[in-house]
């Protein structure tokens, strides 16, 4: 295995960890607000919930080189690239800001390096032998 497929994937999983991590930073205020004063959990509190369990779920997996880690990074990384393509159409390229076009930057070399022979043929050594 190359140095990019076994360094890579500790980069690519810290990335969708700290991506995980944020979006769980950002729910735990507005549901610590709402147990305090007693407010109800509507159906989009819980279903926030979601992704950042997707993102720390694809993470454990590129860590653990199972190829579901794989599947589920280049599905988020291309749902992530959909998305600001969408968006550029709908409301113009002045809407992209640096940040947006910085994570479209990390998230097209994330889909880059998953498609790398090196790192398929990692994904496929591992999962024949589970």
């Amino acid at each position: 295995m190359s140095r990019l497929a076994f360094w890579g994937h500790w980069v690519v999983a810290a990335i969708f960890g700290a991506k995980g991590i944020w979006m769980l930073v950002q729910v735990v205020p507005h549901s610590v607000h709402a147990l305090r004063n007693h407010l109800s959990f509507s159906w989009q509190d819980y279903l926030i919930l979601i992704p950042w369990l997707l993102y720390l779920g694809c993470a454990w997996g590129i860590v653990r080189w199972r190829q579901w880690g794989q599947i589920g990074a280049a599905v988020l990384s291309i749902l992530e690239l959909a998305v600001v393509v969408v968006m550029a159409i709908l409301y113009g390229p002045l809407i992209l800001d640096l940040n947006i076009l910085l994570w479209s930057g990390v998230n097209c070399a994330i889909v880059i390096w998953l498609v790398l022979p090196e790192v398929r043929l990692g994904y496929s050594r591992r999962a024949q032998a589970a």
